[in-house]
């Protein structure tokens, strides 16, 4: 006969099992206020206003408590979905008030120090392998609870036969989980209105009923940013050309570091032996860790940069190149995606905390990204190639949401299933602004 398991939580009366989800919720909140490398059981006990023995009562070790954060998570987010607000979600109609209580939940959470799922998996992901597989496994209940829900309204005739309803659900929680990533960086709510919209339009494609196809236009939400602006210029001033080569190298160092072992566990003695320089160097080219994560910061922007004004993708003013890119993304999706995620997401997502300027180092990365899209998608509006309803700006950020949530949802899975229906939805969703084929 197994043994029993003392923190089995069925075990406790109702007053512990409080006590636990009362700990629980704390330890979520100072994961995501303080971060992952700064949270520890004796802050958290002092927040909690707990014994160390209650602690050890509940929790084997800080990994178990951990985990139970994401288990909680994952019912909130299961909860939300099956709230009586949403009826049965399948029908359009339970979608679009899918998307209106998702922003509002996203404008209670003050896009800060709130538990939500892409704000763990950003911060956690990197963390172990048990957590990860914890996450994982949060996801595929979400998936699987979409995957039914699309099953429902093709077994009804919304959704037309061919409907792939894995597929649906994949780039619905992808996208999600993208838009939220881009809003809480930017904090603000536009980015996840954007995405949202981009996954139900894209429902919307497989409708049985011609008129549930037509696309419904993004919302327009206050505060919203004009894209196309400048990053922050980081040149290397003052250095000379060997100073800059060496200081370029401690940052390629950091990065990769960064991205295989997350920012939290990369600290400034690692990056040191790791690129083979010393302390002294270290301080001459930057001050302090958080100076160097801004650095790399930039090196990552710049990395997106080229991969998207390579030649083959030339201005990313035709459709062609837009499946080009989603083409040469998937290429790298055991090498980069499955291992790390995005090189540029998986700051983003790990630096959820982070202070306004890092914020702002992050956000104007996006904009540049964003305006690459947006500007070839506005070229081919003006040639002819999408239709004059098409809005390049929301296309340009569903794109961008889209391979943001994929890469992370296929990081967190080890599956590139999520990346591969999410870029590939993106394009089509592109794709589907363009104007009819002439008869003839």
């Amino acid at each position: 006969m197994a043994e029993a398991d003392p923190h089995d939580d069925r075990r406790l009366t109702a007053k512990g099992q409080a006590t636990r989800d009362r700990i629980v919720q704390i330890a979520a909140e100072l994961i995501l206020s303080e971060g992952v490398s700064s949270f520890n059981m004796d802050a958290l006990r002092r927040a909690a206003s707990v014994s160390g023995s209650q602690l050890a009562h509940y929790f084997t070790d800080k990994g178990e408590l951990i985990r139970a954060v994401v288990e909680r998570q994952t019912n909130v987010v299961l909860d939300f979905h099956r709230q009586p607000k949403l009826r049965t979600l399948d029908t359009f109609d339970d979608f679009e008030r899918w998307i209106d209580l998702n922003m509002r939940y996203l404008r209670r959470t003050g896009y800060s120090g709130t538990p939500t799922y892409h704000a763990l998996a950003g911060q956690l992901g990197k963390s172990d392998a048990t957590t990860r597989d914890t996450l994982a496994a949060g996801y595929w209940q979400w998936i699987m609870l979409l995957e039914n829900s699309f099953q429902r309204m093709k077994d009804r005739h919304i959704l037309i036969s061919d409907a792939d309803a894995r597929k649906l659900a994949l780039l619905v929680v992808s996208a999600h989980q993208g838009g939220a990533t881009l809003s809480f960086t930017y904090r603000a709510e536009w980015p996840h209105a954007d995405a949202l919209r981009f996954a139900l339009n894209y429902a919307r494609l497989f409708a049985v009923n011609p008129a549930e196809r037509v696309a419904r236009a993004a919302r327009r939400p206050r505060g919203r940013r004009e894209i196309g602006g400048s990053a922050p210029d980081d040149a290397a001033s003052g250095l000379t050309r060997k100073g800059r080569a060496t200081r370029a190298r401690i940052v390629d160092v950091a990065a990769d570091l960064m991205f295989r072992r997350g920012v939290a566990d990369t600290s400034i003695d690692d990056v040191r032996t790791t690129a083979s320089v010393s302390g002294s160097q270290i301080s001459h080219y930057f001050d302090g860790k958080r100076d160097l994560t801004r650095k790399v910061i930039t090196a990552r922007r710049e990395h997106v940069q080229s991969f998207h004004t390579q030649p083959r993708l030339g201005d990313l003013d035709s459709l062609a190149a837009l499946q080009a890119w989603a083409d040469l993304t998937m290429a790298d999706v055991d090498t980069v995606y499955r291992r790390g995620g995005c090189v540029y997401g998986s700051l983003a997502g790990e630096l959820i905390g982070a202070d306004a300027e890092i914020h702002q180092d992050l956000a104007a990365g996006y904009d540049r990204w964003i305006a690459l899209f947006k500007n070839g998608l506005t070229e081919m509006r003006r040639r002819g190639d999408l239709r004059p309803d098409a809005d390049p700006r929301h296309l340009a950020v569903s794109l961008v949401a889209a391979h943001q949530g994929g890469a992370m949802v296929t990081f967190i899975t080890e599956d590139p299933e999520p990346l591969r229906a999410t870029i590939y939805g993106a394009v089509d969703y592109a794709r589907s602004f363009a104007p009819p084929a002439p008869r003839g």
